[in-house]
């Protein structure tokens, strides 16, 4: 269709080039092929376009979430002026940096799921007594407001700790001792 050098088929292949745009999602490979193609169809009409140009109108076909890349090369560019060889590669390494931002927001946002649906799950299993002792602590010690003494049923200390089971041994000890002692008399004449 474009083989003929006319005129209009000159313009409409500009037209082309120039209203090209690059979609957020698309490989940049094809954007770069069909940018090529175009180029291709203008330089078998005899019209060569500069190296400087082409960068230009590859960096035109750029939608706005791609400005930071335009920006960041229009003003590194050496001497002001831009290859297209430094726009392809520019686009490419782009292209990687947001698939594996991507990427990495989907692996956060699974990480958050899998964490949400963690703790719903242990809240919802709290009231159930699968692997957990009465008091639902499951092997966690208790702090010192919690505990319950065995001996007295007092709160605050352990049995071990307990004052009055302390007293308790303390008076049993005592009886025990007097038990245990043997008197012995010894009478002689002496």
């Amino acid at each position: 269709m474009y083989k003929r050098k006319t005129a209009e088929n000159k313009a409409s292949v500009i037209r082309r080039l120039v209203n090209i745009k690059y979609r957020d999602g698309r490989s940049v490979t094809e954007h770069l092929s069909d940018f090529q193609g175009l180029i291709n169809l203008l330089t078998n009409m005899k019209m060569v376009l500069d190296d400087e140009l082409q960068a230009l109108v590859l960096l035109s076909s750029l939608p706005n979430s791609w400005d930071t890349l335009v920006v960041s090369l229009s003003n590194s560019a050496p001497q002001g002026v831009l290859t297209l060889e430094i726009v392809k590669d520019s686009m490419f390494n782009e292209e990687a940096r947001r698939k594996e931002q991507g990427v990495m927001a989907e692996l956060e946002a699974l990480v958050s799921e899998y964490r949400g649906r963690t703790n719903n799950r242990k809240f919802n299993r709290r009231d159930k007594s699968k692997g957990k002792s009465r008091d639902g602590l499951r092997g966690r010690s208790k702090t010192r407001k919690d505990l319950e003494c065995y001996h007295c049923g007092g709160i605050g200390h352990m049995k071990i700790e307990c004052k009055l089971f302390k007293r308790e041994q303390d008076r049993g000890n005592e009886k025990s001792d007097a038990r245990h002692t043997t008197t012995t008399t010894y009478g002689g004449n002496g």
